[in-house]
């Protein structure tokens, strides 16, 4: 008697991602939405709202490790084929992964000098760039544990479907980025959700490893670095 061959899943299906995606972002989703109304309510201010302690880092931290497990045990029982992620660690990777985060910077330098004129278009539409003066461990901890967590759903998770799904997972993905940035102002949403967002899939699709490493990276610095240089440098 011959068993059945246990094939893995290559491919996730259009509810998996549905799923995935209320799992992984429905939290930050509502908290997004809530903060944006808040602004607008005028309760409090760009700066306020981008201002994070190490408690609400480590707070962060914990509710996505519990989110991550439970995506995790999604997928286990999809009989879903983790090692599709190639995740690896080399010097060339770290390297890759910083000029992402420069070009990113650098591109979003390029849209927050946008004339002011269309900022007025849009509710608290001004540019945020999240410098930390008083650096803590906890930002940085959370940061780079941000990065791996958001890129594993965006290019790992949304990109393992079929290439006939493809057409609705990107844009889908691209408004779920952008769903939960909109507390820092709809013009920094808009900008970290469709052009930093169609930014990293492009890179991602036209790298020949397909390694996750460096995006997460990338990521990493940006959360906490801020997405800006020229802006940093005074220009």
């Amino acid at each position: 008697m011959t068993l059945a061959k246990n094939n893995k899943s290559e491919n996730l299906k259009w509810f998996d991602i549905l799923i995935l995606a209320f799992i992984f972002c429905g939290e930050g989703i509502i908290n997004s939405t809530k903060g944006y109304i808040a602004l607008l309510n005028g309760e409090f201010n760009i700066g306020e709202a981008t201002e994070f302690s190490a408690s609400d880092n480590y707070s962060a931290l914990l509710s996505q490790s519990v989110f991550l497990g439970i995506a995790l045990l999604y997928l286990l029982l999809r009989n879903f084929n983790f090692k599709q992620w190639n995740v690896k660690w080399n010097i060339k990777a770290v390297l890759y992964g910083v000029l992402i985060f420069l070009g990113g910077a650098l591109l979003m330098d390029l849209y927050m000098m946008v004339p002011n004129h269309f900022y007025d278009k849009l509710p608290f539409p001004m540019s945020i760039s999240a410098l930390y003066d008083n650096e803590t461990i906890s930002t940085i901890i959370y940061s780079l544990f941000n990065g791996v967590y958001e890129e594993l759903f965006f290019l790992g998770i949304c990109l393992s479907v079929s290439k006939r799904d493809l057409k609705w997972v990107l844009p889908f993905s691209l408004v779920v980025r952008f769903s939960f940035h909109t507390y820092q102002g709809m013009w920094s949403a808009i900008g970290i959700g469709f052009i930093f967002g169609f930014y990293m899939y492009i890179l991602y699709c036209k790298s020949g490893s397909k390694n996750l490493l460096p995006f997460f990276l990338a990521h990493g610095i940006a959360d906490i670095l801020g997405l800006a240089i020229l802006w940093r440098l005074g220009i």
